[in-house]
């Protein structure tokens, strides 16, 4: 899973540092080794942010809980 960050001017002013260390402590924490993080160029969806892209999908309007939510392991469901 690659998870681009936005590090844009708009982005820098409001929690993408924090969601960057958020995600990386969370990937160390759940042993995500198939999670590559990266710092990315404006989104240009500056209005929304802060901006994070999963694969190819942008996530607007994040914060590091939000980020993270969208890395971590979903719990298994128990059969009945």
């Amino acid at each position: 899973m690659k998870v681009q960050v936005c590090h844009g001017r708009t982005c820098t002013e409001r929690f993408c540092k924090y969601i960057n260390t958020r995600l990386e402590n969370d990937k160390q924490k759940f042993s995500l080794n198939n999670v590559v993080i990266e710092d990315s160029k404006c989104m240009g969806q500056c209005k929304k942010w802060p901006n994070v892209k999963i694969d190819d999908t942008i996530h607007n309007y994040m914060n590091p809980a939000k980020a993270a939510e969208l890395i971590q392991p979903k719990p298994k469901k128990k059969k009945k």
